[in-house]
């Protein structure tokens, strides 16, 4: 059962009620308060109420949605009736079906792209409607006979809301084909769909047989009472944010009688002994779960929360100062790219950082120019083969520059500091079967001239499969690892005082098992390989110099069908600096394009077997 942290607030001008209704990722709350009969909008941010009254209001305001930028949505009541509004940069603008009765539009909802949902009432009855460059569409749940009522949308179109037949009221998810899906919680008897997030997650709240209200979040197909503690005559959820914050109003006999409530799920710290840190997934509904790895043993693990399944992982890195296991995901639909900031196990907020076609494919992240504080990507042209380095900075992507003509002949292997170079480095492999097969290429930035700059540092036989890049002896170095046909690790070190290869056979392991990533399992600074079977049982393996082999221990089992996307150092002073000890989603792992691709193949199996899962669900 899911935890939450319930926190009340109240206007200080407000004399019979608080209602929270909607807030935005950076953690604003909109919404109403009611004294003497009349009724007005709030802003709180930063711990401050800024009253929201629209000027042409003549005894009513309510501000009801409001989207990252800080436009915010609503409706207002002057002598003719009610009319939506939209505030923007000071300006309101008042908002009025054409298909409305007049003054009988509310507005509800609005995303970051500025689409706005409400609804309307005309001589044939209650509509939403959903107001998008200027352009008002009805929108009519087919199931409805008397009354449809859109109250949320996300950033992907999607709305939710109520409608009413003759059994009571119904909440749906309206998706942006235009498929209507009735949600009902199975405790209700009627229900009503509030508020989703870019992740799909839905909130709302429904009535059970005695009429008591209950607030509700949907997600990954199920349904979670939220009541606040405080409340004795109902809760009602009725907004979410991308980092699963959700906002609503309570009723009891206390002060006002209806207070604001604010309820986030803060999972634990790692505890002591953490060195690294997974990141895992379900492929089936987008739910990512994060756990804590020290001593070669699994020491705890959390549910992060839901993304929209359209989101396919790509990399951990430092996309906002602090912690290194900041997830970054694909849209595989559009290109574009999100990244989760997470923090001691919690993801503390979220940001679109642009898009790219999806012509070009993600090949890594990594420290490349020496100049940025944050990771920095690189895309590669699916066509062409040439590369483009997009610096993220604030939340955004600044810029994508040209910076490597390379052939398709040439695969991307690994990322890391093979060189002692202070930035991250790209290795590369002639993937031709002539004569130049298996080469190897080590490409470093160069700054001066703003493109790689590659050198041919050897060659390897084609029954040498390139397995990863990691800093297995603890140096501050990344070494590669290959693996023979006959199962025979090999250990690649590159010295550039000679600019060539050495490798070393470091022994077998069974074939059941297979790799996964590579992290600081064990100890913080040197990394380790961890394996796992077909059974989901994992294995990690530290090299060891003294008998110049891999030492294996057993590391627990989880079940399918999570998938291991990353590992990261859990040590957020790692954050900025070489990303040796980061486990992207990069080529490397079994030759694919991306580890991405390769480490989404493995299901594992059912559990941990050092402590259970906390299943705490809370988006990403």
């Amino acid at each position: 059962m899911p935890v939450y942290i319930f926190t009340s607030f109240d206007d200080p001008s407000a004399t019979t009620g608080t209602f929270g209704n909607a807030v935005n990722d950076t953690g604003q709350i909109v919404g109403n308060i009611t004294n003497s009969g009349s009724q007005h909008g709030f802003l709180l941010s930063g711990g401050t109420y800024t009253a929201i009254d629209d000027p042409a209001a003549t005894t009513q305001t309510a501000a009801q949605g409001i989207n990252d930028a800080g436009q915010i949505v609503g409706w207002y009541t002057d002598n003719s009736g009610n009319h939506g509004f939209l505030l923007s940069s000071g300006t309101y603008t008042p908002l009025d079906d054409p298909s409305a009765t007049a003054g009988t539009t509310l507005a509800f909802g609005i995303n970051d792209l500025g689409q706005v949902v409400g609804q309307y009432s005309n001589n044939t009855g209650n509509h939403s409607f959903l107001y998008s460059g200027g352009t008002y569409t009805t929108i009519d749940d087919p199931l409805a006979t008397n009354g449809t009522f859109a109250f949320g949308i996300n950033d992907s179109g999607q709305i939710v809301g109520a409608y009413f037949d003759a059994s009571g009221g119904h909440g749906f998810l309206r998706s942006s084909n235009g498929t209507f899906t009735t949600l009902n919680d199975p405790l209700a008897t009627s229900t009503f769909a509030e508020g989703i997030n870019d992740a799909g997650q839905i909130v709302g709240y429904y009535r059970d047989a005695s009429g008591q209200a209950h607030a509700f979040l949907y997600s990954g197909g199920a349904y979670t009472t939220l009541d606040d503690p405080s409340a004795t005559n109902g809760t009602f959820g009725n907004g979410i944010n991308d980092g699963g914050q959700i906002v609503g109003y309570y009723q009891n006999a206390t002060g006002t009688g209806h207070h604001g409530f604010l309820a986030i799920v803060v999972n634990p710290p790692p505890p002591a002994g953490t060195t690294a840190v997974m990141i895992m997934s379900n492929p089936s509904d987008g739910t990512y779960e994060i756990y804590n790895v020290g001593g070669n043993a699994i020491l705890a693990a959390y549910e992060l929360g839901q993304v929209g399944t359209p989101w396919t992982f790509a990399a951990l890195g430092n996309f906002q100062a602090g912690d290194s296991s900041d997830m970054l995901l694909r849209n595989s639909s559009t290109g574009a790219f999100q990244a989760y900031y997470i923090s001691n196990n919690n993801i503390t907020g979220s940001a679109s950082v642009g898009t790219v076609g999806l012509d070009w494919n993600f090949a890594g992240t990594g420290n490349f120019d020496g100049a940025s504080s944050l990771s920095e990507l690189l895309l590669r042209n699916a066509g062409s083969g040439s590369f483009e380095l997009y610096h993220v900075v604030g939340g955004g992507i600044l810029s994508g520059n040209a910076v490597a003509p390379i052939g398709n002949n040439f695969t991307v292997k690994g990322f890391g500091n093979f060189s002692n170079s202070p930035t991250t480095q790209m290795m590369m492999q002639d993937n031709t079967h002539d004569a130049s097969a298996g080469q190897l290429e080590l490409y470093t930035y160069n700054p001066s001239i703003g493109f790689f700059s590659g050198q041919n540092v050897g060659v390897v036989g084609d029954n040498l499969n390139f397995i990863g890049s990691a800093s297995l002896l603890g140096n501050g170095a990344t070494q590669m690892i290959m693996q023979q046909n006959n199962g025979t690790f090999w250990l690649y070190t590159y010295n550039p005082d000679i600019n060539a290869l050495s490798g070393i056979a470091v022994g077998a392991v069974g074939s059941n098992f297979h790799v996964v990533g590579f992290g600081p399992l064990g100890t913080a600074g040197q990394d380790e390989m961890l394996m796992q079977d077909a059974a989901g049982n994992f294995e990690v393996y530290q090299y060891n110099a003294s008998l110049n082999a891999f030492v294996g221990n057993s590391m627990g089992a989880v079940g399918a069908p999570w998938v291991l996307d990353g590992i990261a150092a859990n040590s957020p002073s790692n954050a900025g600096a070489s990303n040796a000890q980061l486990v992207q989603a990069m080529a490397g792992f079994g030759g694919g394009s991306g580890a991405g691709e390769s480490l989404n193949t493995a299901p594992l199996s059912t559990d941990t077997s050092q402590q259970p899962l906390l299943t705490i669900p809370q988006h990403a």
